[in-house]
């Protein structure tokens, strides 16, 4: 019986497989060395498959030739140097092992070594850390090669974002493109939701730059944190911690960059209502959030069920573009509709009877002279104060493209560009944080004068609390709520957290004497929440 010489072949790239110079060399080569030996030839022919961070699991071929190995069959294995089989160490070391106990002799293009043998172990290693060696040099021309495109503002390579074309290696804005970015950023920053923009985007056949026409909402969200409109983005190579901050044609202005990042930052702190729940009209809306994820929770009503609910609806968005954290929910169980919404308008109705707070303003009549104070003067001084930080915020950026050239033009030694660069990267996120704490103060402005609005529409009303309609008491509570957290207490009922906007909750009054021998009273803050306990349905 004739024995046989195992081949193993394998290439690092398609590019060596197609053209299958590399592959044929290291199949010739083992057939040339098989018919010295008067061996038959078994290929075991891997393709194009990189070995540098490899896993025997991603290796078919690998792992059938192994089998060959453990079960004796195979006794002479060819390939054509040793990282062949892998340029990974532990594999390395598993597959030495394996063909050591196996007693395999290892046919290289080199000569034949017996892993049994201490000298051809030496010159085994040797080989290795040569091969390993020059791997490594070869990737760190690559990479330095690359850096030097990247730094001088060639595109590394792969479709150009959405909204650019490449013009001579490097990004240009793509125009008919450019005013779409532009458009999606603006209905963004207008409060437009990503379904309405992929409905406009679908209506005016504006394609993806994979040729779709219909856009998904994770694509738009993606387009949304892409820092390339805003005129730089940054590349990272593979086995390397340097990052390249690289600058390109700008599509869009830095304040309408920030715009858009707060409006995504305050979207992400609630769920938005699901468009199901908003076709019917439910009293709570709005107000009620999971108290175990975070969520908006929706209602639904099943007509032929005769039953309506308030659930989170966690689970069931729990799909990558809407739950990229893939955040957990334990509030599994619904909530009556109707006994929800009594509990909480009767809870309300009751601290607000007791509130002595809440029986002064409506005895103020809201003001007495008749009008609330302005802040529209005050709104208007920190929308001047947050366009001089945005000024600001540009001429930073502007600064960290010019330190990037500096580093570039070896004006400055690279670590001390870095330096520099760390430290005007840290003031710009402290400019931004004051930015958007000009947005909270413009924010709870805004929101006092919804409550003075809103305080002045109810004040005639709150003694005849019963005459409420339904879609007056969601008004009302809109404007006294500010959230009900829901929690699952245990198997038998459910807890609501009612966070008052004024602190109502048992507050006190306090009288004093005057020095004109008057009594006086003072109202004192209670608390801003009550919780109350509700029984849960399976």
């Amino acid at each position: 019986m004739t024995d046989t010489l195992y081949c193993y072949a394998r290439v690092s790239t398609s590019a060596q497989e197609s053209d299958g110079t590399s592959l044929t060399t290291q199949v010739e080569l083992a057939r040339a060395k098989a018919k010295d030996m008067g061996f038959d030839l078994k290929v075991f022919d891997e393709g194009a498959q990189s070995s540098s961070e490899d896993n025997i699991s991603s290796r078919p071929k690998l792992i059938a030739l192994l089998e060959e190995v453990d079960a004796g069959r195979c006794k002479h294995l060819f390939v054509y140097n040793p990282d062949r089989l892998s340029r990974n160490d532990e594999v390395w070391s598993f597959i030495r092992l394996k063909l050591k106990k196996a007693n395999v002799t290892l046919h290289l293009s080199t000569g034949t070594y017996s892993l049994s043998s201490p000298t051809d172990k030496l010159l085994l290693h040797v080989m290795e850390a040569i091969s390993e060696y020059d791997n490594t040099i070869r990737r760190q021309r690559s990479i330095s090669g690359k850096s030097q495109k990247v730094r001088a503002g060639y595109w590394l390579g792969g479709p150009p974002p959405f909204g650019y074309k490449i013009l001579e290696r490097k990004l240009v804005p793509e125009e008919k493109e450019a005013k779409w970015v532009k458009f999606i950023f603006e209905a963004y920053r207008d409060k437009k939701t990503s379904r309405w923009i992929r409905e406009q985007l679908f209506q005016n056949g504006v394609k993806t730059r994979r040729g779709n026409l219909r856009w998904s909402l994770g694509s738009i969200e993606a387009l949304l944190t892409n820092t390339h409109y805003g005129g730089y983005y940054y590349v990272a190579f593979a086995n390397s911690e340097e990052k390249i901050r690289v600058s390109c044609p700008s599509l869009i202005d830095s304040a309408l960059v920030l715009s858009v990042a707060s409006e995504r930052e305050r979207r992400t702190r609630q769920t938005r209502v699901s468009e199901s729940s908003q076709k019917h009209f439910y009293q709570l809306r709005g107000l009620l959030f999971c108290g175990s994820c975070g969520a908006r929770i929706s209602g639904r009503i099943y007509a032929e069920q005769y039953r309506s609910v308030y659930y989170c609806p966690r689970k069931e968005r729990s799909y990558a573009a809407s739950n990229p954290s893939n955040v957990q929910c334990s509030n599994r169980r619904y909530l009556k509709i109707e006994e929800t919404d009594d509990l909480v308008w009767n809870t309300v109705v009751s601290i607000l009877g007791r509130s002595h707070r809440f029986k002064e303003e409506i005895k103020r009549q809201v003001f007495p002279n008749g009008s609330p104070p302005n802040s529209t003067e005050e709104v208007s001084r920190l929308k001047k104060a947050k366009k001089k930080i945005a000024a600001e915020i540009a001429e930073v950026t502007n600064s960290i493209v010019t330190l990037e050239t500096d580093k570039i033009l070896k004006k400055r030694s690279t670590h001390e560009v870095e330096r520099i660069i760390e430290e005007v990267e840290k003031f710009r996120l402290e400019l931004q944080a004051k930015q958007d704490a000009i947005d909270e103060e413009i924010a709870s402005l805004q929101s006092k004068s919804r409550w003075v609005d809103w305080l002045q529409k109810f004040s005639e009303r709150v003694s005849k609390f019963s005459d409420f309609s339904p879609e007056e008491r969601h008004d009302f509570l809109q404007g006294i709520l500010k959230r009900i957290q829901v929690f699952t207490e245990d198997k038998q009922q459910h807890r609501l957290r009612l966070e008052f906007v004024v602190p109502y909750v048992d507050d006190s009054l306090n009288w004093t004497n005057g020095k004109d021998g008057k009594k006086r009273y003072e109202i004192s803050d209670g608390k801003q929440s009550e919780e109350v306990l509700l029984p849960s349905k399976k």
